[in-house]
């Protein structure tokens, strides 16, 4: 799954091999293990290393390392890529050039877990919530691992306070001005002239709900009102709210309502 440049999803099945492949990681990646196996592995491919991992196991990736993998059973692995971007954004903010992340080959963390595990969620759900929340899971990734496993002389900030009005109004002018397009965690930060991890905390201390919640609330409220509206049928409805099929919008309108679109109109004595 390819979230337009953010967060992406591998599934990857290996075979047995008797020669070991090279890699080279692109990306800063999270590897969480979802069926048992063995293989060997190591920067050099004279000198391999053993590994056997059970089913939700989790291993972090270094980018940019060369490294070699010789597969000794068939496994499968749901690799997670983060974008770059993100640990930029947290370098600026602490005032560093850069963020290095340390490899790890076992790697426990219940956060992280759960965060992985809301992405399985995510994709396996149909990916209701959208680009939005997998970019804030994205940079809950990141600030995690920058926390546990990287290499910033200065700990990362926790913020105590929200947006000023100012901010917070910039931000749901933008919201509501693209009720009907994709919008990004980086586009609303912006608006608010912040990071993406600043823009998250204090967004939440503001208004009580995560980012991709505010919005995926607000196109829904914005549907009620269309649906009002004999004269549009459910697909204008769901495109003027920013979902690109029917089927999309009425599980997320059944997720927020607990009911579907139609049977929300139907209940509103709204016919045609």
């Amino acid at each position: 799954m390819d979230m337009s440049n953010g967060l992406q999803l591998q599934h990857l099945e290996s075979s047995i091999e008797t020669e070991p492949k090279y890699y080279m990681q692109h990306q800063q990646s999270l590897a969480k293990v979802l069926s048992p196996g063995r293989y060997q592995h190591g920067v050099s491919r004279n000198k391999l290393f053993d590994y056997s991992y059970g089913a939700g196991e989790l291993i972090v990736c270094n980018r940019g390392i060369d490294e070699f993998v010789r597969w000794n059973s068939k496994i499968q692995i749901l690799k997670v890529d983060l974008p770059d971007e993100v640990f930029r954004a947290i370098a600026e903010e602490v005032g560093a050039e850069s963020v290095e992340i340390r490899s790890s080959t076992k790697f426990e963390d219940k956060r992280v877990d759960a965060l992985v595990s809301a992405i399985q969620a995510e994709e396996e759900g149909g990916s209701l919530a959208g680009r939005l929340y997998m970019d804030s899971i994205a940079q809950a990734l990141a600030s995690a691992l920058v926390q546990l496993r990287g290499n910033l002389k200065r700990g990362l900030l926790q913020y105590h306070c929200g947006l000023t009005p100012t901010q917070l109004s910039r931000v749901k002018q933008l919201v509501y001005g693209r009720i009907d397009r994709e919008i990004s965690l980086q586009e609303m930060a912006g608006a608010a002239g912040l990071s993406t991890s600043y823009f998250n905390q204090m967004f939440r201390r503001s208004t009580g709900q995560a980012a991709h919640q505010f919005v995926l609330n607000a196109r829904v409220e914005h549907a009620k009102d269309l649906l009002k509206s004999p004269r549009l049928r459910v697909i204008d409805v769901a495109i003027s709210c920013g979902f690109q099929t029917s089927q999309h919008f009425a599980r997320v309108f059944r997720a927020v309502c607990a009911v579907t679109p139609t049977e929300y109109r139907r209940a509103l004595g709204v016919t045609g």
